[in-house]
């Protein structure tokens, strides 16, 4: 059990010893010195789990090496739950930071495969819990998204080398876990709407993944991976609020299933022929008169700018400077990604976080770029 200690790996744990469990082995790098993880020990202990806790880090093969050491008789699953976060844009992420998102997933993962070597004949699973974000990306999480992405291909690796590798691509997780101790994270996630996992949702998740041995002709290899937190019940939620609810992933061919159950073309207008947004192609059209092309862009971004912050498109003033509403670097990296995709205009990212800039003067320089490529 790597990173069970705590978060996700608590309810897991416990979820196990009520369907038999009774041996567990933990890898943890501050062992029980935190006091949820003592408690966990000791509840599992009430319960009458056998459990052995192994103070190391997964990225150290010796100290995984010295964890299977410790199981004795046949090891029959595994959970890879190893994390680690250091946010920032790719263009500014340090080598430290890199490696801190990706170490504990990928280092960690084959160190585990490594040091099973002549002990996976009793193996009925090697879980691995990825993320979302593997699959759709996250602006400033780029080492983490990464990392899950490994996880995604490395269970078919297992899989191929005749182990029960599985990677679960999980969503928000609303009652437990890394997501519920950062609201801020989780607030950004739900104004893209996603879906949240309850607890409960999470466990019968897991559990069916394990149980599923099924494979499809198309792809014998489909079932190593399992994707959450694309469900596109968030999004019309927020349709229903009265925001747009836009999800560029749902743009993406391979959810057009999931696009199908919206009833909405929020997304779908944001482009046209020409790369451009439809609103403004219109404006270009009608006319030269350049107050209404940049009422037009201020417009859009205003459009834009309420569904990020969930506000409503008559409470937002776009002569206020963004920082007076609550802009922070994770809204900053969405919105800059939005203009480009909307416009083809880099926003630099210190401009999006400055004091100064409003929504008005971003329509500005949107302008600019936009009337100049016209000529």
């Amino acid at each position: 059990m790597i990173g069970c200690l705590g978060g996700l790996g608590r309810s897991i744990s416990k979820w196990m010893v009520k369907r038999g469990a009774r041996k567990f082995v933990f890898v943890g790098r501050t062992g029980t010195d935190r006091k949820p993880a003592h408690q966990l020990v000791e509840d599992l202990e009430a319960e009458g789990a056998d459990i052995t806790v192994i103070r190391g880090d997964v990225g150290v093969l010796a100290d995984v090496q010295r964890a299977v050491a410790a199981i004795k008789g046949p090891i029959g699953g595994v959970i890879q739950a190893a994390m680690g976060l250091n946010e920032a844009l790719w263009t500014t992420m340090s080598v430290d930071y890199w490696h801190t998102g990706i170490d504990p997933k990928l280092i960690g993962s084959w160190n585990l495969y490594n040091a099973l070597e002549g002990r996976t004949d009793d193996l009925d699973f090697f879980l691995m819990t990825s993320s979302v974000s593997g699959s759709v990306g996250t602006a400033t999480e780029g080492n983490y998204c990464a990392a899950n992405y490994f996880l995604d291909i490395f269970a078919r690796f297992l899989r191929s080398k005749g182990l029960p590798g599985i990677s679960i691509g999980l969503g928000m997780i609303s009652e437990v876990g890394y997501l519920h101790e950062n609201p801020e994270i989780e607030a950004l996630l739900l104004r893209k709407g996603i879906q949240a996992i309850n607890e409960d949702e999470l466990l019968q998740i897991i559990d069916i993944t394990i149980c599923n041995k099924d494979s499809t002709p198309y792809d014998t290899m489909a079932s190593c991976h399992v994707l959450t937190g694309l469900e596109p019940l968030g999004l019309k939620n927020l349709q229903k609020a009265g925001f747009s609810g836009t999800n560029p992933t749902l743009n993406d061919p391979r959810a057009s299933v999931l696009a199908a159950v919206l009833d909405s073309d929020s997304d779908r207008d944001l482009k046209n022929g020409s790369g451009m947004p439809a609103e403004l192609a219109a404006a270009l059209e009608n006319g030269n008169e350049e107050l209404s092309i940049l009422e037009a862009i201020v417009q859009l971004i205003v459009k834009r700018f309420s569904n990020l912050v969930l506000q409503q498109v008559d409470k937002i003033d776009p002569a206020k400077a963004l920082s007076t509403f609550g802009m922070d670097s994770m809204l900053a990296a969405e919105f800059r990604t939005w203009f480009y995709q909307a416009f083809k205009v880099d926003v630099p990212f210190l401009t999006l976080l400055s004091q100064e800039t409003t929504l008005h003067s971003l329509g500005g320089l949107v302008h600019a770029v936009v009337t100049e490529s016209q000529n």
